[in-house]
Parts: C-alpha cells; structure tokens; sequence
C-alpha cells in the first residue's frame, strides 16, 4: 500500500514528454511529415528525372506532403481532441481507417499541386499503385497516432486506479488514525469530573491544560504523515502526566532512548493504544499502582521501540479482551498500512509478570530534520 501512495505522489513531480499528450502527439505528427518529405526527396534523389531545372521538383513534393500534413492534422484534431487528450478503442481505430480514407484527396493533391505550379498534371497512378507508392504513409501515421493514444490511455487509466487506493489507503488510515482519540478523550474528561467531583482543582487544572497540550499535538499532525521520535515521546510524556495526575505516585514511568534516534520516523500516536492498554490493565487494578517502561533502540537498520509494564500480563488468547484486541489491531494495521512487511509488533509477557510490547519499524529519518515538532503547551 505505501508503494501504492508513493506511485500516486510521484504523478506531481515533472513529467517526461511522454506525459503530456498534445506535446508528444502533434510533435510526433510534424515529426512524421518531415520524416515522409526527407523519405520521398532522398527516393526522388536517387532516380533524378532529366529536366530537373524546368520544374520546382522540391516545392511540388513539400506542398503536397504539407497537403498529407494538413489532412491528417484535421483529422487528429477531430477525434483526439485539440490537445490530442481524448483516446479509447474507438477513437484509435478511427485514425487509422481515417487516415485511410483522406488517401483519394491525398492523391489528387500529387496532381492539383503540379497543375497549380506548372499549368499540367501528370499522369494520375492507379489507386492501388498509388498506395503502395506514396499513400503508405497514411495507414503508417494512423497507426502511429493510435499507439500513442493507447499509451496516454494507459497511462490514464492507471492514474486513476492509483489514485483510487490512494484514496482508499488516506481514508483507511485516517479511520485508524481517528479510533484513538475519542477512547482516550472519554477517559481524561471522565477523570476531570472525577477530580472536580472531589474539589481537586488545581489538579483538574493541570490536567485540562496537559489534556490542551496533547490535543493541540493530535490535531496538528496529519493523520498520513509521520512524526519524529522527540515529538511523539513528547506527546506521551503529555498523557502519561495527565494519567500521573489520576494515580498520583502509583504510577511510574521511565524514558530510555537511544542517543542519535531524535528524528528517525515513525506513525504519530502509534504508541497511544499500547499505553492507554499498560494504564488500563497494568496499573489501574493495582493496589500499589505500577511502572511503564518506554525504550528505543537502533538495530541495523530498524527502529525498535518497547513499551513494559509490571502488569499481570496477558491472559490466554481465548481470554483476551476486546478493548485490548482493537489497540493492539489497530496498531499492525497501521504499520502493515504504512510499511508493509518491514513492520510489526510483537506481544508477550515478562517475567515474573507484566507485559512487553515490541514495534519494529524501518529506520527513517532523512526529510525530518528541516521540520520542527509542534509545540506542546
């Protein structure tokens, strides 16, 4: 899918020739004629008639195939269009058996040419020896300007297809992007109320600005971008202060990153699921609360991110629970959106107890740098 999206971004950057169809097509057209006048005057040359002075030999042949150029040239302008744009099964055919049929005006333009410049007209050939001779050209051009009408058809065609998945890939993961939102925004506010329930205001205080600070990172980002590593620990460190403030000193947290890994990329928000699942389940049971252990590594090319808790862990497959199901499922699809087969996550218990969750994603970091992480207040 991400190869798909890269495809669609790549149609914005400058097009070859071959791209623009009224350039290539009537380029290819005027190429053609001159290729057909410099074909005739090089057959012409080679069997000279013996009184070349006494008539304008060259002239003749130039208007005439300025005759094949001018026919021709209305009748791509009829069926492709003036930007030679418009092409289907039909219109190809059309050019061709066209072509075909301007072959009766082509050939009395080899005797109205000579009339017009000399007072006589030669003896007119016999149509079929006539196409052989010179109307050849005419099925040639058609068939000429079909290919390229089949080429930017083509080339049409799969734009719109891949902009299609593009447009599907966008809205699926947006929709992925936007599932985690509204689960954490119901949690914060219902402990907003539960701090002001119990006239704790600055500590609802607190949490509303931390709460604007995290939103404001969330809404900034686009939901198909990628953010770099300081800005989504940042935004984390927002919404782990805001749960410290729910749990007071029950629960503890602890950032280990490797030095270096500033700007490599990564999806924005990726981690939320995971820590929202480490509150849920490993310290809001907890008497004694517990601690969520955040790291980063490098490894040869692969970002590995590991989010620990001191948890009961996870139970069996067949025990599972849903709302841990959807965090987690979000998350490998979203990777497998973005990466492919180059990202995963993998899930599985510590011991003595607790839960490890492991992203591993490809190291990217070039394009970061120039842009800052927005600001969190």
């Amino acid at each position: 899918m991400r190869e798909q999206a890269e495809a669609v971004q790549g149609a914005t950057r400058p097009q070859s020739l071959l791209e623009h169809p009224a350039w290539t097509r009537w380029g290819a057209h005027a190429a053609f004629w001159l290729m057909y006048l410099a074909i005739r005057t090089a057959a012409a040359g080679a069997d000279p008639p013996e009184d070349v002075n006494d008539f304008p030999y060259f002239v003749n042949r130039g208007l005439v195939v300025f005759t094949y150029f001018l026919l021709t040239g209305i009748l791509l302008a009829v069926v492709a269009g003036p930007r030679a744009a418009r092409s289907n099964w039909a219109r190809n055919v059309t050019l061709v058996l066209g072509a075909l049929a301007l072959a009766p005006l082509t050939q009395y333009s080899e005797q109205f040419w000579p009339q017009m410049l000399a007072g006589f007209s030669p003896e007119p050939y016999p149509f079929v020896i006539y196409l052989f001779q010179f109307g050849w050209a005419l099925p040639l051009w058609g068939l000429t300007q079909a290919l390229l009408g089949y080429h930017f058809e083509s080339i049409a065609q799969a734009r719109a297809v891949a902009r299609a998945q593009a447009l599907a890939y966008d809205a699926q993961l947006r929709m992925l992007h936007y599932q985690i939102n509204p689960h954490f925004l119901f949690n914060t506010l219902n402990a907003i109320s539960t701090l002001v329930l119990e006239k704790r205001n600055d500590a609802a205080e607190s949490m509303i600005l931390k709460l604007a600070g995290f939103l404001r990172y969330s809404l900034d980002r686009q939901p198909t971008a990628l953010a770099n590593l300081t800005a989504e620990l940042e935004a984390q460190r927002k919404y782990l202060e805001i749960e410290q403030t729910r749990f007071d000193d029950k629960l503890k947290v602890r950032f280990d990153i490797e030095p270096g890994l500033e700007h490599a990329k990564l999806p924005s928000l990726i981690l939320q699921p995971i820590l929202e699942n480490a509150i849920k389940y490993a310290i809001t049971p907890s008497v004694d609360g517990g601690s969520i252990n955040v790291s980063a590594r490098r490894d040869e090319g692969v970002l590995r991110i590991v989010v620990e808790d001191d948890g009961p862990g996870l139970p069996g497959e067949e025990m599972l629970p849903r709302r841990r199901g959807v965090g987690l499922a979000n998350i490998r699809e979203r990777l497998e959106l973005i990466y492919g087969q180059r990202a995963g996550l993998i899930a599985r218990n510590r011991e003595p107890h607790g839960c490890r969750i492991e992203l591993y994603l490809p190291l990217e970091e070039d394009g970061v740098r120039s842009t800052p992480a927005p600001a969190l207040s």
